[in-house]
C-alpha cells in the first residue's frame, strides 16, 4: 500500500522505511492498515443498509487516517442517504481539499451546487425540525407534529425528524402512525438505534392485552313460572293518549331546535371560520418568516463555502511552498554528504515558481553545483553498465545524465553511449539518431569519429 511519509512527504511504496529521509515508518503502516480495516467493515455495513453502524466504522477509519479519501467519500454518501446533507457536504469539501486527483467528491459537490433547490429544501427541513424541538420544550406536542410532518415531506430521508415524529405519536398513543415512521426509518437504516428502541417499546404497547368487558348474566324465565293475570285490562285509550303526547313533544323539539339550537350552531360555525382564517394568517406569516430565515441561512452557507474554498486554496499554496523549502533543505543536506545523484533527482522536481527570492538564489546555486557532478557520475555508471550488458539500467542512467544539462564533454559521451545501447538492443533507427547527433553537433571529437564508424557499420 503506497502512502506519504509524514516526515518528508515523499511517496512510500509498501515499505517500512522511507528511502529519502531514512525514517522508520512501521507505525504508519499499522495505523493505515487499521484505518483500511475499519473502512472495509463500514463498506459491508453500508452495503447491508446498516447506515448507523457503517458511519461509526467510517468515522473510526478517518480518525486513524484523515487521508483515507475513499472512507471519507463513502461517509459523505451515508450522511446524504440519512438526510444530513450539510454533514455530507462537509466531508466532501474536506476530501476535495486533501486530494484533487480523480476525486469523485468534487463531482458530488458540483451536483449539490448545481441544485440550489435541494439546499433550500434541506435548510427548510432543518429549520422546521429545530422549530419542532422548541415546541416540544414548550410541551406543545401538536405544533411540533405539524412541523415534523412538514420537515419529513420536504426531506423524506431526514431520519432524526422521523424518529422524533414517531416519539410524538407514541406519547399520544397513536401507535399505528408511529409504526409507519419507524418502518420508514428502518427501511433507510436497518441499524438505527433510536428507531429500534422505539420499535421495541411500540411492540410492548401493541402486545398488551386489553381486559374484556364483564357482562351481567340474566337468566331466562321458565315457562313454568308464567303467572296468568287475574283479569284483562284494556289500555287502548291510554296508548292513544301517549302517542298524541309524543307527537306534541316532537313538534316542540323541532320548534326549539329551529329557533334556538340552529342559530347557536350557525354562530359557532361562523366563529370557527373566523378562527380558522386567523390561524391561516398566522401560519402564512410563520411560513414567510421561515422562508426569510432560510434564504438568509442559504446566503450565509454560500459565503462560508466561498470562504472555505479560498482558505483551501491558500492552505494548498502554503503547503506547496513549505514542501519546496523542505526539498531545498534536503538537497543541501545530500550535497553536504556528496550524494550528488539523489540530490539532483530531488532538485529536478522542485517548482521554482513557489520559491521566494532567497530560496530561489539558493536553488540556482545548487543547480550549478549539483547537476554537473550528477551528470558526470551518471554518465560513468551508464558506461560501466553498458560494458556489463545491463542495457536497460545503462539507458536510464545516460538519459538522466543528459536531463541535468551536462557539460559538452559529458553530453557527447552520453549521446554516443546511448547510441551503442540502442544498437545492442536492436533499435537501429534510434541508434542512428544518436550517432548522427554526435557527428553533426560535436565535430572533431573522438566521439564524433567513433559515431561515424558506427554509422558505416549500420549501413
Amino acid at each position: 500500500m503506497a502512502y506519504a511519509c509524514p516526515y518528508c512527504g515523499e511517496q512510500v511504496d509498501d515499505e517500512n522505511r522511507c528511502m529519502i529521509c531514512k525514517r522508520d515508518l512501521e507505525w504508519v503502516a499499522k495505523i493505515y492498515a487499521k484505518s483500511n480495516s475499519y473502512y472495509v467493515k463500514g463498506y459491508y455495513e453500508a452495503k447491508s443498509k446498516n447506515l448507523s453502524s457503517a458511519s461509526t466504522y467510517l468515522e473510526k477509519a478517518i480518525y486513524f487516517n484523515k487521508y483515507n479519501i475513499t472512507a471519507r467519500n463513502l461517509l459523505g454518501l451515508i450522511y446524504f442517504e440519512m438526510g444530513k446533507i450539510g454533514s455530507a457536504l462537509k466531508e466532501w469539501i474536506i476530501s476535495a481539499s486533501l486530494s484533487k486527483e480523480e476525486n469523485i467528491a468534487e463531482e458530488y459537490i458540483q451536483r449539490i451546487q448545481n441544485s440550489p433547490k435541494m439546499l433550500v429544501t434541506y435548510k427548510d427541513s432543518i429549520a422546521l425540525y429545530n422549530k419542532a424541538l422548541m415546541y416540544l420544550k414548550q410541551k406543545n406536542n401538536d405544533m411540533a407534529i405539524i412541523r415534523l410532518k412538514k420537515a419529513v415531506s420536504l426531506n423524506p430521508n431526514l431520519i432524526e425528524a422521523r424518529n422524533l415524529l414517531a416519539l410524538c405519536h407514541i406519547k399520544e398513543k397513536k401507535f399505528y402512525k408511529a409504526n409507519e415512521q419507524l418502518k420508514s426509518v428502518l427501511s433507510i437504516d436497518h441499524s438505527n438505534l433510536k428507531a429500534l428502541a422505539y420499535f421495541k417499546e411500540l411492540s410492548h404497547e401493541d402486545t398488551d392485552k386489553v381486559q374484556p368487558y364483564e357482562l351481567e348474566y340474566i337468566p331466562r324465565q321458565s315457562k313454568n313460572n308464567y303467572v296468568k293475570p287475574s283479569r284483562i285490562i284494556n289500555r287502548g285509550h291510554m296508548l292513544a293518549g301517549y302517542v298524541i303526547y309524543f307527537v306534541i313533544g316532537v313538534l316542540c323539539m323541532l320548534v326549539v331546535q329551529t329557533s334556538l339550537i340552529l342559530p347557536n350552531k350557525t354562530k359557532n360555525y361562523e366563529r370557527q371560520i373566523v378562527e380558522l382564517k386567523d390561524s391561516e394568517i398566522k401560519m402564512s406569516s410563520l411560513l414567510e418568516e421561515e422562508r426569510r430565515q432560510s434564504q438568509a441561512e442559504i446566503k450565509k452557507l454560500e459565503e462560508q463555502n466561498q470562504k472555505l474554498v479560498q482558505e483551501k486554496q491558500g492552505n494548498e499554496l502554503a503547503l506547496s511552498k513549505m514542501a519546496q523549502k523542505e526539498k531545498i533543505a534536503q538537497i543541501t543536506n545530500l550535497k553536504n554528504k556528496k550524494e550528488w545523484v539523489q540530490a539532483a533527482e530531488i532538485l529536478y522536481n522542485v517548482a521554482p515558481s513557489l520559491l521566494d527570492d532567497d530560496t530561489t538564489a539558493l536553488y540556482n546555486k545548487l543547480k550549478n553545483e549539483v547537476y554537473p557532478k550528477a551528470s558526470a557520475i551518471l554518465c560513468d555508471e551508464g558506461y560501466k553498465q553498458l560494458n556489463k550488458g545491463e542495457y536497460v539500467e545503462a539507458k536510464s542512467k545516460l538519459e538522466k545524465s543528459i536531463l541535468y544539462g551536462p557539460s559538452a564533454t559529458i553530453l557527447r559521451r552520453s549521446l554516443y553511449y546511448l547510441g551503442r545501447v540502442e544498437k545492442e538492443q536492436g533499435n537501429i533507427e534510434q541508434a542512428k539518431y544518436y550517432f548522427n547527433t554526435v557527428t553533426e553537433q560535436h565535430k572533431g571529437t573522438n566521439e564524433a569519429y567513433w559515431s561515424a564508424g558506427e554509422l558505416e557499420k549500420l549501413k
